[in-house]
């Protein structure tokens, strides 16, 4: 499945604002009872010609596993009346169930001038039985007709497995159980999320970690590690990040957190455990797994595998460059750093550009070391952190539940949502000090400023930086910027580049991220033959949707779950549902998409 490089590749737009009226406040609920009528037919007993009649022509349908038990998105009006009729009909949806939320209908004007209702309703469904949500965003023509723009549909809540309050179950064994229903391979912030799910929704499950305490994922990075979004929008399932926190959380209390987050949920988390193996009995459906720790190796039986080992997996990226070898300096990858005060007074060159580079780059500035240049490949999204606060603020904020935020901002189609994103951080870039970005360019430091931070995560799972400080440095010339070149080799005592410079270095630190595909890190344990049969885990497919993470992998004991961490919460959510009906054997085929 080849992932798309650009999300202007997506295909379908928002209407030209000039040909659309504007919906004020107190017409919201009108607007949603007039449509109501045809809503509910359109769910119940659903014909082209209601799509036709209802919808845009250029209109989406996204649904996240209500009616599809995957995660697709529909484009336009003609494609959602081939592959969307057949589903409602497949889910039968109870006509008496249809409910309009009035309390929830609220007018949006959105910042490119296009005014929505957004209509949420609920269903059941009996194929099988679920309790289902719908939101309908409408807008009304300049004639006075209502049409409806998009459509997501989400489940809810499976009625064979409610979801529970949590508990406090019996102590857990020191080992791990022989026999289980899922395994979570990764104890961070995957890991908790869908355990946390899980537990919710009953199932039987442990989650492994190669770490010996939790939340050494974040108590072992380097020492200035901060969380570059905010407090509210970060935090985990169910209990999230204390308010007493500050907005951008440092590493050491991420990982107190994660160890009272454990606690207060009574999670089965094993820390010290490696899953080193698994192999697949199709004989009997299981998986069997070889975990190791201090005391040796532990063989169990599987049902599911849940790899929640993140987006990029575990192996680091070092360019090869020519005459790395002959480096007589210090060498490592970000993977491995912690701190510069050990080089004050050295000379330190850092490949890379984006935020972990930044971060090191900065931490050298403060640590005195002589000379910081920082080798930039490629353009770097620069978005200044109280750009990246304003934005989240909105959704996510002390006074807002933060599952109505989490679907209030994720449940639109992406290329809808990356143009909003797009359109709001050229407003406040706009508005913004125009010596901060002069500054960068005249510091040589190469930035990019257009476009949304969603071609950033989703695209090119990097190359951006939320500045908390390292735009300034570079500006005032603390931190040199090399980036006019191509490194041409790697000298015993320097770095030579295509223009025939060299740079004197005694430090090269490579900030080159890891390898973008959470299979590898599978592939470990599962065996190549069986990773080549999974989809690629991250980037788009040509619907918008993420890439073998939340939904089918391709084996139907394989899930992943990752991402950036209000994402892995929103998601996780679905992932949990899917496992548990599968496991309750009440999970229908999914409609995945034909060569996406």
């Amino acid at each position: 499945m080849t992932a798309i490089t650009n999300i202007d590749q997506l295909p379908g737009s928002f209407p030209d604002p000039s040909s659309l009226s504007v919906f004020t406040d107190d017409e919201a609920v009108s607007i949603a009872r007039t449509v109501a009528p045809q809503i509910v037919a359109l769910l119940t007993s659903p014909e082209k010609d209601d799509f036709a009649q209802l919808f845009l022509a250029g209109a989406f349908w996204r649904d996240l596993v209500a009616l599809s038990w995957t995660l697709r998105t529909f484009h336009p009006t003609s494609a959602i009346t081939e592959s969307v009729v057949p589903l409602i009909k497949r889910a039968s949806i109870d006509c008496s169930s249809i409910r309009l939320d009035e309390a929830h209908v609220v007018a949006i004007p959105f910042p490119n001038g296009v005014s929505v209702v957004r209509a949420p309703f609920t269903f059941t469904t009996s194929s099988p039985s679920t309790q289902c949500t719908a939101a309908f965003k409408i807008v009304r023509l300049s004639t006075g007709h209502l049409k409806v723009l998009t459509v997501t549909t989400a489940l809810h809540e499976v009625n064979s497995i409610p979801w529970r309050k949590f508990d406090l179950p019996a102590a857990f064994s020191p080992t791990v159980p022989t026999t289980l229903d899922v395994l979570v391979v990764g104890g961070g912030h995957a890991g908790l999320s869908i355990a946390a799910y899980l537990k919710a929704l009953g199932v039987d499950f442990v989650v492994v970690e190669k770490q010996n305490a939790i939340g050494d994922s974040w108590s072992k990075r380097y020492d200035s590690t901060t969380l570059h979004t905010t407090r509210v929008f970060s935090g985990l399932p169910f209990v999230g990040f204390p308010s007493d926190y500050p907005q951008y959380i440092p590493a050491k209390l991420i990982a107190n957190y994660y160890t009272d987050y454990v606690n207060k949920l009574h999670l089965p988390v094993y820390c010290g455990r490696e899953c080193v193996s698994a192999t697949w009995d199709a004989s009997s459906d299981r998986w069997e797994v070889t975990l190791n720790d201090i005391s040796g190796n532990q063989t169990i039986r599987v049902r599911t595998l849940v790899f929640a080992t993140g987006i990029g997996g575990r192996f680091p990226l070092v360019p090869d460059l020519p005459g790395k070898d002959a480096f007589k300096g210090q060498v490592l990858h970000s993977i491995d750093y912690t701190s510069a005060s050990r080089w004050a007074g050295k000379r330190v060159a850092i490949v890379g550009a984006s935020t972990t580079a930044c971060d090191v780059a900065l931490d050298c500035v403060k640590a005195g070391v002589e000379v910081v240049t920082m080798i930039q490949r490629g353009a770097t999204r620069i978005y200044p952190q109280e750009h990246i606060t304003r934005v989240q603020a909105r959704f996510w904020n002390d006074d807002i539940p933060v599952e109505v935020g989490d679907s209030m901002a994720t449940e639109d189609p992406m290329v809808l949502s990356a143009a909003l994103s797009s359109i709001v951080l050229k407003q406040l870039q706009n508005s913004y000090s125009p010596e901060f970005y002069a500054g960068l360019k005249n510091a040589g430091f190469i930035a990019a400023v257009d476009g949304s931070v969603h071609q950033q995560i989703y695209c090119r799972a990097g190359a951006h930086y939320p500045d908390i400080g390292a735009c300034g440095a570079i500006s005032r010339g603390e931190i040199q910027v090399k980036s006019d070149a191509n490194i041409d080799r790697i000298l015993p005592t320097a770095i030579a580049f295509s223009d025939n410079t060299r740079l004197d270095t005694d430090v090269i630190v490579y900030c080159t991220g890891f390898e973008k595909d959470a299979r590898n890190t599978a592939a470990a344990i599962i065996g190549k033959d069986t990773a080549n049969i999974l989809e690629p885990v991250w980037g788009l497919d040509a619907e918008g949707e993420v890439r073998g993470c939340w939904r089918p992998s391709g084996h139907h004991r394989i899930w992943f779950h990752g991402g950036e961490l209000q994402t892995m919460r929103y998601y996780g959510r679905f992932l949990a549902m899917q496992i548990a009906a599968e496991i309750a054997g009440v999970r229908p085929s999914p409609a995945r998409a034909v060569n996406p």
